[in-house]
């Protein structure tokens, strides 16, 4: 799970801000707070500011720190240090996660000049109690200087490690975490103390979900489900989208290449048969599929591989009182954003966690409302966490929020941005929150000017 998220020089934030999952001492809806003796996370939180406010470029941060962990330095952020002060552009950009993994505490982050596009530091650290911590590595990679061989009591691994680390020492085009996770599944076959470099990368690369506003936020995988297409029905009723139920219907091979370029669908072949021969290996016995979905008309295929044969499936939708055939493309636009985050209600993976920009983008405000009083419902019996932007008045609600689910995102007159929690201001229970944010009392609103 995530406990907090700093970053610093970059877009507008220029000062290091931390962006923190931790419970405040709100007593009310304990329930949907994960608690144990070294934890108190939140579930939820509602991200709120004016436009322009830096609540996008947060979500930007968490997913530039995840592709570049993931991926490598991508093509684009040199001109993203935060060009507010002309020094920054030579100044390093921080990013920090602390994470729960299990029973403990880490924090992993790293320090890169963006306009240059070269790491210069970065560390992985394990918490003990308060502020102290055991190094499990840290480079300096500006001076060659590194530590990777005090955190593991086997001599023999940390031989190996000053090896990889020794390679790369003075290599400011990679970082090290990523190094231990390409090619080296031989080091983690065993359970020894050594995977917590795989452990760290895969909570980035797998827990965590960045997502924005006009991008869905899942493979649609879960159709695939006989059970969640059923529960996946009564949401959409629930929801009042008119749809009473919905089928996964055949179409022909023709309708879908007559819409798709001859060079995307040799990859979809090419991607199932390396799917099928991993689940043959790992005698998975359901068929290779992958979704295609158009964000031009709407239109979304499901493409199968059973046996040696492609099957193409869509959806079709039957709306209530009639026994008319829906597709996809033909449902509005608040159907088909939801059907986007549904996976959120629907997820059983352990500890993932959702960010989303703009969560009422497509749809009307109580259907918002309704979705994050749903998750909510859900948040006491599973560990996933959502954290959401939003301008949604109606999420202000202590029937619904605790205080510290609600944060803010505010810019000062040099266009820096400041992330702060509504909890810092003690408010009574009972305080009409929505009413004063829009009086000005927690700033992170438009500062309107005469003409």
């Amino acid at each position: 799970m995530l406990v907090e998220f700093r970053v610093s020089n970059f877009l507008s934030f220029d000062e290091e801000q931390t962006f923190s999952m931790e419970a405040g001492k709100v007593r009310n809806n304990i329930d949907r707070v994960y608690t144990d003796k070294r934890f108190k996370l939140l579930k939820f939180m509602a991200i709120y500011g004016s436009n322009a406010s830096g609540k996008s470029n947060l979500v930007s941060a968490f997913n530039f720190a995840q592709t570049v962990i993931v991926r490598g330095m991508q093509a684009g952020f040199s001109s993203n240090y935060c060009r507010l002060g002309e020094e920054n552009r030579l100044k390093p950009s921080h990013f920090e996660f602390t994470i729960k993994l299990g029973h403990e505490r880490y924090i992993y982050g790293f320090e890169i000049i963006l306009s240059e596009g070269r790491f210069v530091k970065e560390y992985l650290k394990k918490c003990r109690s308060g502020a102290l911590h055991k190094t499990v590595f840290q480079r300096d990679i500006s001076v060659g200087d590194y530590e990777v061989d005090s955190f593991f009591k086997d001599t023999a691994i940390n031989e190996r490690l000053k090896i990889y680390a020794d390679d790369v020492k003075e290599d400011d085009s990679i970082l090290f975490l990523s190094l231990m996770n390409k090619n080296k599944e031989s080091l983690y076959s065993d359970a020894s103390e050594i995977q917590i470099y795989k452990r760290v990368f895969n909570w980035i690369k797998y827990k965590l979900s960045v997502n924005y506003p006009d991008r869905p936020i899942t493979s649609y995988s879960y159709l695939m489900d006989a059970e969640r297409v059923d529960q996946i029905g009564k949401w959409l009723s629930t929801f009042g989208t008119g749809v009473s139920e919905f089928v996964i219907a055949n179409v022909s091979l023709e309708k879908v290449t007559a819409t798709t370029s001859k060079d995307i669908m040799q990859d979809i072949i090419e991607s199932l048969n390396e799917q099928k021969r991993l689940y043959d290996e790992k005698g998975r016995k359901s068929n290779p599929a992958v979704m295609l979905r158009s964000m031009g008309d709407n239109s979304m295929f499901i493409i199968e591989l059973e046996g040696e044969n492609v099957q193409c499936k869509t959806l079709e939708f039957k709306h209530e009182r009639t026994n008319a055939i829906f597709s996809l493309e033909e449902e509005s636009d608040g159907t088909i954003r939801l059907l986007d985050l549904i996976e959120v209600l629907l997820s059983k993976d352990s500890e993932r966690i959702y960010i989303i920009d703009e969560i009422n983008r497509r749809f009307h405000p109580l259907l918002t409302y309704k979705f994050i009083e749903e998750y909510l419902k859900l948040a006491a019996t599973r560990n996933i966490q959502l954290i959401v932007t939003t301008h949604e008045s109606k999420l202000m609600d202590f029937e619904l929020l605790r205080k510290d689910e609600i944060g803010f995102i505010d810019k000062d007159e040099d266009g820096k941005s400041t992330i702060y929690s509504l909890d810092k201001f003690n408010e009574r229970f009972d305080k009409k929150v929505c009413k004063a944010y829009f009086d000005g009392s927690y700033g992170a609103i438009p500062k309107f000017k005469k003409q």
